[in-house]
């Protein structure tokens, strides 16, 4: 064996070796693809959901058929997890692995499809992901050979990126950011209400996060990973807004005073 054909035989070998790998996360089959694009889409040609497997004697069927709230059309690449647990509002928008019992993005259809072991407990199903504001439907308990079908509206819309940045410069990586309607809310400064619930979520490892909201006035509060050096703001989200492709925010030296706003 010549020198070039060994070479690209140890090549090969290695490129086999890593195609092998694979994840551990359990998903369905896509059955269709969504449109060209990187954010979920109605769409008014989808062909017609296939026909969900049967739940085994021991196990029960979760079907959604996601629909935009306008047109009732399906909408593909929503991103569904069903959950044994409401999550924590730091935790609405990635829910915490140890929660998450099915993960799924819907095909052009706009079917979600699960069928899970019968525990006897309630689901709740996250519909997240970029172009969602999210949210939490009541699945119903999971009971031997029990079906449940339901019909989701869902609301497409703008998304806004940030990058935040620690007092020295660096990246505010698993950060808190929260950014909620500007109205009167006496719960507006109480970690954990309802009124936090979707509006609150952790920075990535870049100190970045994309959120999605409809445009309008936001109290924008954030701070580092152990609540220090805390920010408020006002936000004005626009179409002129909406024309930055990133939006920056500096933490202070030391954590700003409470505004007015801030109950």
């Amino acid at each position: 064996m010549s020198s070039n054909n060994l070479v690209y035989f140890l090549v090969a070998a290695m490129l086999s070796l890593t195609a092998c790998g694979g994840g551990t996360t359990t998903k369905a089959p896509e059955t269709s693809a969504t449109v060209a694009g990187t954010g979920p889409q109605v769409s008014n040609t989808a062909p017609p959901p296939p026909a969900p497997p049967a739940p085994g004697a021991n196990e029960t069927l979760y079907v959604a058929h996601v629909v935009d709230s306008v047109t009732g059309y399906p909408i593909g690449g929503v991103f569904c997890s069903l959950l044994k647990t409401i999550p924590e509002p730091d935790y609405m928008r990635k829910p915490r692995r140890a929660d998450v019992v099915h993960e799924y993005k819907t095909p052009k259809h706009g079917q979600y499809h699960a069928v899970v072991e019968a525990d006897g407990k309630d689901k709740y199903l996250l519909i997240a992901g970029h172009g969602f504001q999210p949210f939490i439907t009541e699945m119903g308990p999971s009971t031997p050979g029990g079906k449940h079908i339901k019909t989701i509206s869902a609301t497409i819309l703008p998304m806004v990126t940030f990058v935040v940045r620690s007092p020295n410069g660096d990246r505010a990586d698993e950060g808190v950011f929260t950014m909620k309607p500007a109205q009167s809310d006496a719960s507006i400064g109480k970690r954990g209400g309802s009124s936090n619930v979707g509006t609150t979520e952790r920075l990535d490892h870049l100190g970045e996060v994309t959120v999605n909201r409809p445009y309008g006035k936001y109290y924008m509060i954030v701070n580092d990973s152990k609540g220090h050096f805390r920010y408020y703001g006002i936000f004005d989200w626009n179409a002129e807004a909406a024309k930055t492709r990133k939006h920056k925010i500096q933490l202070p030296d030391e954590s700003m005073a409470r505004p007015d706003w801030y109950k």
